[in-house]
């Protein structure tokens, strides 16, 4: 009789510790969440934000690009992007396209959807990241090989970095 009333207890706890657990993440996830959120899309069974098939149109001089190489070693480098959004009005989706040197060759990418060309980089929003509040900024980058050094040309939703 011991036995069970001890494996309830543990199924009790488990199940508990389990809900405060999810409790805890939803709470982090959304602690800086924007007061209004973008509308969500339903598609094949999950709720997803809508993707933009083209980034929203920012006033000029409203959003901004930066580029610095992190960290360099003999055969290559990683590199961070930073998009900031200058406006006083919300952006939904942002496309920053970068000319890379010729001996540059993209090896991965994190915080952005990558699409990769000759000598072309350009990086997109994703569902997670596709908002960009007034004032805010988001950061990715990429892992590269060969020399380090800044893009031959950069743009950000059209605009020059």
């Amino acid at each position: 009789m011991w036995l069970l009333t001890r494996d309830r207890v543990l199924m009790v706890t488990t199940a508990l510790m389990t809900v405060v657990a999810g409790t805890m993440t939803v709470l982090y996830v959304t602690k800086d969440a924007p007061a209004e959120r973008p509308p969500m899309a339903h598609v094949a069974g999950t709720t997803q934000p809508p993707r933009p098939s083209a980034p929203a149109s920012a006033a000029p001089g409203s959003i901004k690009a930066a580029y610095a190489v992190r960290s360099k070693w003999k055969d290559g480098f990683n590199a961070e992007v930073t998009v900031t959004n200058l406006g006083s009005q919300p952006l939904m989706g942002w496309i920053v396209r970068l000319e890379l040197p010729k001996d540059v060759d993209v090896t991965s990418t994190w915080g952005a959807t990558a699409e990769l060309g000759p000598g072309q980089l350009v990086l997109r929003s994703q569902a997670y990241n596709t908002y960009l509040e007034a004032g805010g900024a988001i950061r990715m980058g990429f892992e590269a090989k060969g020399p380090a050094g800044p893009p031959t040309s950069c743009s950000v939703n059209g605009s020059p970095c």
